[in-house]
Protein backbone atom coordinates (compact mmCIF):
# COMPACT_ATOMS: atom_id res chain seq x y z
CA UNK A 1 0.00 0.00 0.00
CA UNK A 2 2.38 2.50 0.76
CA UNK A 3 4.22 1.89 -2.50
CA UNK A 4 1.25 2.78 -4.24
CA UNK A 5 0.89 5.92 -2.15
CA UNK A 6 4.28 6.99 -2.91
CA UNK A 7 3.54 6.13 -6.80
CA UNK A 8 0.53 7.90 -6.67
CA UNK A 9 2.04 10.95 -5.00
CA UNK A 10 5.02 10.87 -8.23
CA UNK A 11 2.63 11.14 -10.68
CA UNK A 12 0.56 13.20 -9.01
CA UNK A 13 3.70 15.77 -8.36
CA UNK A 14 4.96 15.75 -11.78
CA UNK A 15 1.20 16.36 -13.49
CA UNK A 16 1.48 19.46 -11.39
CA UNK A 17 4.37 20.60 -12.84
CA UNK A 18 3.45 20.17 -16.50
CA UNK A 19 0.98 22.69 -18.19
CA UNK A 20 -2.57 21.90 -19.40
CA UNK A 21 -1.52 20.35 -22.89
CA UNK A 22 1.28 17.62 -20.47
CA UNK A 23 4.26 20.02 -21.61
CA UNK A 24 6.61 21.49 -18.74
CA UNK A 25 6.23 24.85 -18.31
CA UNK A 26 9.16 27.00 -17.14
CA UNK A 27 7.95 29.29 -14.56
CA UNK A 28 10.99 30.56 -13.28
CA UNK A 29 11.28 33.66 -15.88
CA UNK A 30 12.81 34.52 -18.46
CA UNK A 31 16.19 32.63 -20.29
CA UNK A 32 19.61 33.83 -18.81
CA UNK A 33 21.11 36.37 -20.80
CA UNK A 34 23.98 34.13 -22.50
CA UNK A 35 26.75 37.31 -22.14
CA UNK A 36 27.84 39.89 -25.00
CA UNK A 37 28.56 37.68 -28.21
CA UNK A 38 31.85 38.31 -30.26
CA UNK A 39 29.48 40.32 -33.12
CA UNK A 40 28.34 42.75 -30.30
CA UNK A 41 32.11 43.27 -29.27
CA UNK A 42 33.52 43.37 -32.30
CA UNK A 43 31.20 46.74 -33.10
CA UNK A 44 31.16 48.47 -29.85
CA UNK A 45 34.79 47.79 -28.73
CA UNK A 46 36.94 46.33 -30.77
CA UNK A 47 36.38 47.75 -34.50
CA UNK A 48 35.49 51.58 -33.33
CA UNK A 49 38.93 51.49 -30.78
CA UNK A 50 41.17 48.68 -31.66
CA UNK A 51 40.96 47.46 -35.64
CA UNK A 52 42.13 50.66 -36.88
CA UNK A 53 45.25 51.07 -39.34
CA UNK A 54 48.20 51.77 -37.22
CA UNK A 55 46.74 49.68 -34.29
CA UNK A 56 45.21 45.93 -34.58
CA UNK A 57 43.80 46.55 -38.32
CA UNK A 58 44.99 45.98 -41.70
CA UNK A 59 46.89 46.39 -43.43
CA UNK A 60 50.06 45.52 -40.32
CA UNK A 61 48.17 44.50 -37.42
CA UNK A 62 50.85 45.31 -34.32
CA UNK A 63 51.88 42.10 -32.73
CA UNK A 64 50.14 40.01 -35.37
CA UNK A 65 47.01 40.45 -33.59
CA UNK A 66 44.53 41.57 -36.20
CA UNK A 67 41.18 42.18 -34.46
CA UNK A 68 39.49 43.50 -37.99
CA UNK A 69 35.98 41.65 -38.39
CA UNK A 70 36.52 38.29 -39.15
CA UNK A 71 40.40 38.03 -37.76
CA UNK A 72 39.70 38.81 -33.87
CA UNK A 73 38.78 35.55 -33.45
CA UNK A 74 41.18 33.53 -35.52
CA UNK A 75 43.69 36.01 -34.05
CA UNK A 76 42.99 36.15 -30.40
CA UNK A 77 41.36 32.70 -29.24
CA UNK A 78 43.36 30.33 -27.66
CA UNK A 79 46.57 32.19 -29.42
CA UNK A 80 49.74 32.65 -26.95
CA UNK A 81 50.53 36.01 -26.13
CA UNK A 82 53.75 37.51 -28.08
CA UNK A 83 53.98 40.09 -25.49
CA UNK A 84 53.76 38.62 -22.32
CA UNK A 85 54.85 34.48 -22.29
CA UNK A 86 52.64 32.38 -20.39
CA UNK A 87 49.16 33.88 -21.20
CA UNK A 88 46.88 33.19 -23.83
CA UNK A 89 45.62 36.73 -26.06
CA UNK A 90 41.97 35.35 -24.81
CA UNK A 91 41.51 32.44 -22.89
CA UNK A 92 37.89 31.05 -22.97
CA UNK A 93 36.55 31.05 -19.88
CA UNK A 94 39.09 33.30 -18.36
CA UNK A 95 39.26 37.05 -18.83
CA UNK A 96 41.77 37.41 -15.60
CA UNK A 97 44.31 36.17 -17.51
CA UNK A 98 43.34 36.42 -20.98
CA UNK A 99 45.73 39.11 -21.98
CA UNK A 100 43.80 41.02 -24.27
CA UNK A 101 41.38 41.91 -21.45
CA UNK A 102 44.30 42.52 -19.35
CA UNK A 103 45.76 45.31 -21.61
CA UNK A 104 42.07 46.95 -21.76
CA UNK A 105 41.66 46.62 -17.94
CA UNK A 106 45.30 47.70 -16.76
CA UNK A 107 46.21 45.19 -14.95
CA UNK A 108 49.21 45.45 -13.55
CA UNK A 109 51.21 42.33 -14.79
CA UNK A 110 51.32 43.86 -18.68
CA UNK A 111 54.08 45.10 -20.43
CA UNK A 112 54.39 47.86 -21.73
CA UNK A 113 50.87 50.54 -22.65
CA UNK A 114 47.19 49.97 -21.21
CA UNK A 115 44.98 49.70 -24.64
CA UNK A 116 44.20 51.46 -26.37
CA UNK A 117 46.97 53.17 -26.90
CA UNK A 118 46.25 56.80 -26.17
CA UNK A 119 42.97 56.10 -24.55
CA UNK A 120 40.99 54.13 -22.85
CA UNK A 121 37.82 51.90 -22.77
CA UNK A 122 34.71 52.71 -20.82
CA UNK A 123 33.58 50.84 -18.09
CA UNK A 124 31.04 49.08 -19.77
CA UNK A 125 32.97 48.39 -23.03
CA UNK A 126 35.66 46.78 -20.82
CA UNK A 127 33.12 44.65 -19.22
CA UNK A 128 31.28 43.32 -22.35
CA UNK A 129 35.15 41.87 -23.59
CA UNK A 130 35.31 40.57 -19.97
CA UNK A 131 32.02 38.69 -19.62
CA UNK A 132 32.14 37.79 -23.69
CA UNK A 133 35.34 36.02 -22.66
CA UNK A 134 33.88 34.52 -19.32
CA UNK A 135 31.41 33.29 -21.21
CA UNK A 136 33.60 31.05 -23.47
CA UNK A 137 34.72 33.65 -25.85
CA UNK A 138 32.45 31.90 -28.70
CA UNK A 139 32.76 32.53 -32.94
CA UNK A 140 29.33 34.26 -32.32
Amino acid sequence: MNARFVLALGLALSTASCGGDGVFTDVGGPPPDPGPTLAVVQSTVLTPHCAVSGCHGPPAPEQGMDLSVRMTYPSTVGVDSTELSGFKRVAPGNAADSYLYMKIAGDPRIAGDRMPFGGTLTAAEIDSVRAWIDAGAKDN
